[in-house]
This record gives C-alpha cells, structure tokens and sequence, in this order.
C-alpha cells in the first residue's frame, strides 16, 4: 500500500496529495489550494481478454490551475495502465514498464507538441 501522503514535483515545486479514499481496489489522492487542483487516482482491476483474466494497474492524474481575473483556468491530465496476464508475475511487468518508461522520457518533447 502506498503512504497516505505522496509528493508531486511539478516546475520545481513539490506539492503534497493527501489521501482521501480508499477502497480494495483502489486510493485516491488530492492536493488543494488557492491556485490548483491535482486529483490522482489509482485503480486495479481484472479484465478477460481473450479468455485470460488480464491484471490491470492504472493511475489517472488530472491538474487544474484555476481562473484569475486575467488568467482563464488550465487543464492537463495523464494516465497510465500497465497490463499483465494471471501467472505473469510483477517483475517481468515491472521490467517491462521501467523500460517503456524510459523510452517515452526520451520522447516526451515531440509527444507534447504532436509528434508521431
């Protein structure tokens, strides 16, 4: 289980999500202020694909800076789901993630202007 604080680093700043539910399949975090919201959620699930039960681990993550008299409000979100067949295990899954990870780090300049 993760904490029930986690920390976002987001242009340098860090920003603290509390943990405001959870349930067994799932938590949900959120940090607040005057400025912005940053919601963050965490689900797992099992689905059937093609007749094998498939474990599905998935984080949304939304964050709005909010509207000023001169300012209109901003809105950005990201997801992330990682996929493994029942027997699988966690290590080739986590191994397979760290390293799609970090080919899309290397990406991540052309995905945000639409580079294909």
């Amino acid at each position: 289980m993760f904490a029930n604080t986690l920390t976002v680093t987001i242009g340098g700043v860090g920003r603290v999500m509390n943990r405001v539910n959870q349930d067994n399949y799932g938590s949900e975090y959120k940090f607040v202020d005057a400025v912005e919201l940053i919601l963050m959620k965490i689900r797992h699930t099992t689905d059937i694909v093609n007749g094998v039960n498939v474990n599905r681990h998935n984080v949304f993550f939304e964050r709005t800076v909010f509207a000023t008299p001169t300012v209109v409000e901003k809105y950005w979100s990201c997801t992330a789901t990682i996929r493994d067949a029942e027997g699988s295990g966690p290590t080739d899954l986590l191994a397979t993630w760290q390293g799609f990870n970090t080919l899309l780090l290397t990406l991540d300049d052309g995905l945000t202007v639409g580079e294909n």
